[in-house]
């Protein structure tokens, strides 16, 4: 009887035990998890929506390997067909983004556990998998507390650094892999702090453009959320991925009137400087930004209090240039604890780029973010956990 061994009951482990038992249900598949629950991570996924997959999702999307075999046995579609044949409803809603109908994370997570409960999976809460060893039999897998548990197949989908305790890499260079830096993603920066005094909390819709060196590298069209450290919201998210990737000097350039070039916008600053001369400074850009955004570009700009008459043209043309280059200079991100995605793992050059099967120890598979992919934000990071996840569970549990 195939016996497999999945560490780590998190996406992709819960959808490897599940796979595992539908491709085999004489399989004895034991999930061993280190929490005191599994999949405690998926609750707080979308701000405890979950955005389970994005139907738009492409093999290109994703960082840093090929990944195309793994996604198109498991298209977003097959996804969803998989979670629905579980019970669960999945509504899309804008930019190709999917969730649980009921708009709670908890639903995904009831589903895949139950689904497991009753295919006969075998759930082991508060087993942390500190040694794992291979012999003529297969897979002994050693807790701290010396329980241990044994299998012919092991597949590893302990997860990555990201708001985890994750212990999955130093059990894969056991087993003989190796692991490339390990770097935080889709997290909020840094900044120097020069301009953004006074704006935490405030929201602005722009273009947010990656600079490194002064070369640029990235631009993301989204919300940018301005805290007292620097950064944050969805586009600046996507810009740390590419961050993480590259060494130099960063900044990030937000484009505040996105719809219009340089030239646009000066005309537009000088024609209303002309039209609103009476009006005082503070209130010259009143119904286009938020008051605390205006009130630091005008400081930037040089314009102090006043009517806006006196204000010189060359003042009103700086004035619109920080609307269309407004740079912050990163010092830093906030780290693997307030990090959605881990860049860097087990490289895919590694791995059976179909079966996740590990090319350097037989028996082995990986799943999930242990391996060296990742992909933006709104859903693709839990579809690389699906689709690897039953990937990996799929072919460990064949006779």
């Amino acid at each position: 009887m195939r016996e497999v061994l999945i560490i780590g009951g998190g996406a992709a482990g819960l959808m490897a035990a599940v796979a595992a038992k539908e491709q085999n249900a004489a399989a004895r598949v034991v999930l061993l998890e280190a929490g005191a629950r599994v999949g405690k991570k998926l609750l707080s996924t979308g701000n405890g929506r979950c955005n389970l997959t994005n139907v738009g999702a492409r093999a290109e999307d994703y960082a840093s390997a090929e990944v195309a075999e793994v996604l198109a046995q498991n298209t977003p579609r097959r996804v969803m067909e998989r979670f629905e044949r579980m019970g669960l409803v999945c509504r899309l809603e804008g930019e190709g983004r999917v969730y649980p109908a009921s708009d709670a994370a908890s639903s995904v997570l009831d589903a895949l556990r139950l689904t497991a409960a009753h295919l006969g999976v075998e759930e082991v809460v508060g087993f942390c998998a500190e040694q794992v060893m291979r012999g003529k039999k297969g897979f002994t897998v050693r807790a701290q507390d010396e329980r241990s548990a044994q299998g012919d197949r092991l597949i590893l989908a302990c997860g990555g650094r990201a708001a985890s305790q994750c212990t999955g890499y130093a059990l894969a260079e056991k087993l003989g892999h190796t692991v490339t830096q390990l770097r935080p993603a889709l997290l909020p920066v840094k900044t120097d702090g020069a301009g953004i005094r006074g704006l935490n909390g405030v929201r602005c819709r722009c273009v947010a453009t990656l600079l490194c060196d002064g070369r640029t590298v990235l631009r993301e069209e989204g919300e940018v959320l301005f805290k007292d450290f620097g950064l944050s919201g969805i586009a600046v998210f996507q810009l740390t991925r590419a961050m993480a990737r590259q060494e130099g000097q960063f900044e990030i350039e937000l484009d505040l009137l996105p719809q219009m070039g340089d030239a646009q916008a000066e005309e537009l600053i000088l024609r209303r400087a002309q039209a609103l001369s009476w009006r005082g400074s503070e209130a010259f850009l009143l119904g286009m930004f938020h008051k605390n955004v205006s009130a630091n570009l005008l400081k930037m700009a040089g314009i102090g209090p006043g009517r806006m008459e006196g204000v010189p043209e060359a003042q009103l043309r700086k004035l619109a240039r920080l609307m269309k280059h407004w740079r912050h200079a990163v010092t830093g991100v906030q780290g693997f604890q307030n990090a959605q995605v881990t860049v860097g793992g087990v490289p895919m050059s590694e791995v059976d780029g179909k079966t996740l099967a590990s090319c350097v120890c037989p028996g082995l598979y990986l799943a999930g973010e242990i391996l060296d992919v990742d992909g933006p934000c709104g859903g693709y990071n839990l579809q690389w956990a699906w689709a690897s996840g039953a990937a990996a569970g799929t072919y460990a549990a064949k006779e």
